[in-house]
Order: C-alpha cells, then structure tokens, then sequence
C-alpha cells in the first residue's frame, strides 16, 4: 500500500527527501562544525570580507591565537554555545586563509585548573556561575612573533555583528606593518589622555583612540607654516586660523596632499569659545560655499525625550537642528559611504558649490532633505516655537562633500606665499568637507559600556564608521571598509517616525496655542482683578465665563491628543504585526514554492494512470 502510494505521489518523495537532506546536512554542520552556510543578512555579517582576506593574505610573520571557551561549563547556556560555534568557526576560517600563519589554539579550561589561572593571567575575565566559584571564560588572547599581544576579555554576543571586524583588527594590530600618519590640526582640545602604557586612553573623542590603532597620528601646532610627512591632513573645527598657516594648508593639499576638514556653523561645545568655523581662502580654493547659518531639517530631525516645554504635554519633540542623515540623503555611489544607514549632525551648516561652472568635480555625500530652513543659534533653544516657526525652504544643502580635480590657489597674490609657491594643483586634489565638527564627539554617536572589567563602544549611529570609512580610503586602505560596512546595524524605521510626525503636526500647535490663549487670558483677568489671587479672587459672570470656555477647549485639546496618540499606537502596532508575520511565513512560503518548481526542474512529473 505505502509503494503504491509513493509511486503515484513523486511529490512526496521529494519533499521528503529534500526535508532529509536538510536536517542531514544541518546535523552534520552541528557536529563537526563545517561552518558551511548561506549568508541570507544584508550586511553579509556572517561571511569573511575582501578585507580581512587581505589583511589576512598579508600577514609577515607567525601569530599564536588562544581561543578559551569553558564548554562544559556552557552546556545550558545556548546563547553563548551558539556565538562559540559561530567564533570558532571563524577563527578556523582566518588560519586556512592565512596560509597557516596563524596558530590556534582551542582551550577548554576546567574549573580551577592551570589552564583556568592562564587565562586569568592573560587578562581574561571569568564570568561567575553558579555559588561555588565556577566562571566561564569565553575570550581570546592574540600574540605576535616579537610578543606584543592583544586581547578580548570576553565575548560579547550582543557584539555578534562586530565580530569579523574585532578579530581582523586584533590580527591587524599585531601585523608588523607600517601605518600611516594622520596629520590632526585642531582649534579645539581633542587629544585624549595617554596611558602607562604609551597608549592614547579613553577621552571625548574615543574615535581617535579607535583610529591610533591603525594609523599614527600626529598632533599639529596651530600655527604651523609647512606640513610635509604626513599621508592625511585632518583640519578639525579651524575657528582662529592665521593666514599664514591657512596658507600652509592650501598648499598641502594643492601638492596632492589627502585632506579632510571639519568646519562648523555652531560648535556646541560649553567651554569653546569660538562657535563657528572660518576658512574662506581654502573654501574659495576648493570652490565650495560654506553657509554659516545652521540647517534645521524637519523630515531627518533627531527624536529627543524628556519635558521640554510647559506649553505641551509632549514627552519626545523632533530636534530640527541636530539631522539624522538617512539612506536616501547619503550618496551611496561613494565607496565609503555605502552601506551606511544613518550619520546624526549637530547644528550643521550647509554645503554648495561657489561656482556650477568650475573644473573641480564636487560630489555630495551626506544632504538635508528638501524641508530644510536656514536658522540662528538662538531659534533652536526653543524646540516647540522653532517646530511651529518651521518654513521648509525646498533647498537640499549638503553636510558633507568630496571635492576632487585641479584647483588655483587663492594665495597668488598674497604677501604670505613663499619662493616654491603652488599656484596651481600638481596633481588632482582629494578633499572631504564636512559642515558639523560636533558630530564625532563621543555624545552624539557612541556609548561607552563597561562589561566585566573592559569597556565596550555600543554605537548609536554611523559617524565613526563614515570618518574610519574616508580616512582608509583617502589612504589607501579601501579594503578595509568592507569589514567595517558590518557595524552598521541602523535601520530607522521610518514609517513610525512618520507616523509620529504626522500626529504632532496634528496637535502640536493647536495644543500650544490654545495654552497660550488660556495663560493670556488668566493674566488679563488677573489684571482685572487687582492681582488679588485664592478665595479673595474676584470674577465677573463674563470673566467666568471666558475661563470656563478656555478651559474648555484646552480639554478637548488634550482629548483629541489621546485619541490621535491611540490612533498612532494602533497604527504602529498593525505595522509591526505586518512585518512580524511577513518575517514568519516568508521562508516557509519560499520553501514550498521552491518543492513544487524544484521536481519540475529536476525532470520529475507525475505519472498518471500507470499500472501497477
């Protein structure tokens, strides 16, 4: 009867053979880890990059690799048994792409064992389980042929995206390789404290203790009148610059010098005097216009939380001068922008070209959308009167820019120029300008976490990833940015945050006005009434009346802003049910689809009215 039945069902058979196969194969994979798979994510986070292979491929001499996993001990933790698999498999990855230049060794220390006091002596952390003093340790220690070592204490699986970009850097830093020298020329105070051990410790800027990790950096007097031996020029918020060391920056960058600059129209640091950025002669070098009011943009606005105003009772308000840049505003045609879901700026300036009929070729990297507005300082001290106050100009400014081509200097006819003076380029100029310095500050992009005894960046946007992103490629490192692509798990979601939008532009100002109208009108009465006050108060039936009626509408207002707010929850939560759904049965779907075309492709039909 079954053979009957499997003969006029070749269907069956291979949708059964098919489920076989694949939990084989699955099974198999689990036991002696294969590490074979398809790489279904979008930012291809389980796959090994051009990068590291290329840092890999380059490696000069022998490294010795410490993988201590406690595995007995994480039997009933599959979170982290999982995140093993998924490291050891990828450390096994890195030693055949090395050709055997990395040695790895995989330990399992027993509980109060010699191997258990190694780890710990090499700066391992053990994480407690249990009450008898057992710890897991789950990190890694790295080392290098003239015994200079890196580490990771302990692996974080909320970092499980990050994972390809620490280990290739630990095998990065520890590659005997030249680095180039960043030249940092700033007006602001920047440089982190340095360590005992000679290294720049944690600061406001932890982007420049990232980045001391792969290039040598510099610190440059403000006044300096040549730059020379240096692979990148960094001019950082250059608010007092004299002509003649603005005269020395031209000139690095018209001899072919890589140059990235950080102008700001309202630097929002408290003790720092000197808020805007000014560099007229290079800009006009560079033919790009700086506008130094600040851009509010009302559809990339920055969502804070907190009780902003008495005037309304909304507990999160858009910040308009503080834009987070999405996708669609962030030139993903550029190498080292793609991929990059959100970069948030502060107080930003904007970005033109001086003159459309220039040679240089001017190429926007990150714009405001087109309902931006030109605005002063003081107008965004008020977050409800500026949203109210919001005109959308139609105008797209651009926040960063790539200028590249032959350029003139602005300084041919200037007493500072010197006997070997560039008057033109001598070879095509590379330059990346942006129009925010605040926006690498720690604050605004980063958080720094401690994790057992370490400290962790937990990233909050794609700022340092775009800087890194330049830097390496105005270097020469462009490989590298496919390993950093990675850590940029950003997806806004950007229906609710329109959804949102929409409902307070539905209450928000008729809220305020009506508020407005019921202060204006209690003064008044206040007024009338010889500013007497309690029970001495003493109104007219009309006065009584206007107030009742303020009131009033004030509590319908409030009515409508509960219902709006329901509205908009119901309308979020349909959303994710949606999308919840579509992640459900989306795959299955597929796989069925794929049963009843794979038989056909494969030449198996049903036969019918054989005889048995």
């Amino acid at each position: 009867m079954i053979d009957k039945l499997l003969i006029k069902k070749p269907f069956l058979i291979s949708v059964i053979s098919i489920i076989v196969i694949f939990l084989s194969v699955n099974y198999i994979n689990l036991k002696i880890n294969l590490n074979i798979g398809v790489d279904l994510t979008e930012s291809k986070t389980f796959s090994v990059s051009k990068g590291t292979k290329s840092v890999l491929k380059n490696i000069e001499e022998p490294m010795m690799v410490n993988f201590y996993y406690s595995r007995d001990v994480a039997k009933t933790i599959p979170m982290i048994q999982s995140y093993a698999t998924q490291i050891e498999g990828l450390l096994k990855r890195y030693v055949n792409l090395s050709n055997k230049k990395i040695n790895l060794n995989i330990i399992n220390p027993k509980s109060f064992s010699d191997q258990e006091d190694q780890a710990e002596r090499s700066g391992l952390q053990g994480f407690p389980i249990g009450q008898d003093g057992t710890k897991l340790f789950f990190g890694l220690t790295a080392t290098n042929s003239t015994d200079d070592s890196e580490k990771i204490a302990f692996f974080d699986p909320s970092r499980g995206s990050y994972l390809e970009s620490d280990l290739t850097n630990i095998i990065y830093k520890l590659n005997d390789v030249k680095k180039p020298k960043i030249g940092f020329l700033s007006w602001v105070e920047t440089m982190p404290p340095m360590g005992p051990d000679g290294k720049l410790g944690q600061g406001e800027y932890t982007i420049l203790e990232e980045l001391s990790y792969f290039y040598e950096i510099e610190f440059l007097e403000q006044d300096v009148e040549e730059i020379k031996d240096i692979d990148l020029l960094v001019v950082y918020h250059p608010s007092d610059v004299s002509e003649k060391t603005e005269y020395a920056i031209e000139q690095f960058i018209l001899n072919g010098g890589k140059t990235t600059i950080f102008l700001d129209a309202y630097f929002e640091k408290a003790d720092h005097s000197n808020k805007v950025s000014k560099l007229e002669n290079i800009l006009k070098t560079l033919n790009v216009n700086f506008n130094e009011s600040i851009i509010a943009d009302g559809l990339q606005a920055t969502r804070l939380q907190g009780n902003f105003s008495e005037s309304t009772s909304l507990q999160t308000v858009l910040k308009l001068n503080w834009p987070e840049v999405r996708e669609n505003s962030i030139n993903q045609d550029e190498p080292y922008s793609q991929g990059l879901s959100l970069v948030r700026l502060i107080s930003a300036g904007g970005l033109t070209q001086l003159d459309d009929q220039s040679e240089l070729k001017y190429i926007p990297i990150l714009s405001s959308s087109e309902a931006s507005m030109e605005v002063d300082f003081e107008q965004t001290q008020d977050l409800i009167s500026l949203i109210n106050a919001f005109q959308p100009s139609g105008i797209v400014f651009d926040f960063a820019a790539r200028v590249s081509g032959n350029a003139n200097s602005s300084f041919n006819q200037s007493d500072v120029k010197k006997d070997n003076h560039i008057s033109s380029s001598l070879k095509p100029i590379n330059v990346v300008v942006f129009s925010d310095a605040d926006f690498i500050r720690n604050p605004f992009w980063a958080r720094i976490e401690n994790f057992l005894d370490s400290q962790v960046i937990e990233e909050t946007a794609d700022n340092g990833a775009l800087v890194t992103n330049i830097f390496d490629t105005l270097t020469g490192y462009e490989e590298l940015l496919t390993i950093r692509k990675k850590q940029s798990p950003f997806r806004p979601f950007t229906v609710v945050q329109k959804l949102q939008a929409e409902a307070e532009r539905k209450y928000l100002g008729q809220e305020q006005e009506l508020q407005n109208k019921l202060n204006d009108a209690l003064s008044k009465i206040q007024n009338l009434s010889g500013n007497q006050s309690g029970e001495e108060l003493n109104l007219s039936e009309k006065q009584i009346e206007e107030l009742a009626l303020f009131q009033n509408q004030v509590e319908v207002t409030r009515k409508e802003l509960r219902l709006v707010r329901s509205e908009l929850r119901k309308d979020i939560d349909n959303l994710g049910a949606t999308i919840k759904t579509i992640n459900t049965f989306a795959l299955p779907l597929l796989i069925i689809i794929l049963l009843f075309i794979l038989p056909r492709r494969l030449g198996i039909k049903k036969r019918i009215g054989r005889k048995l």
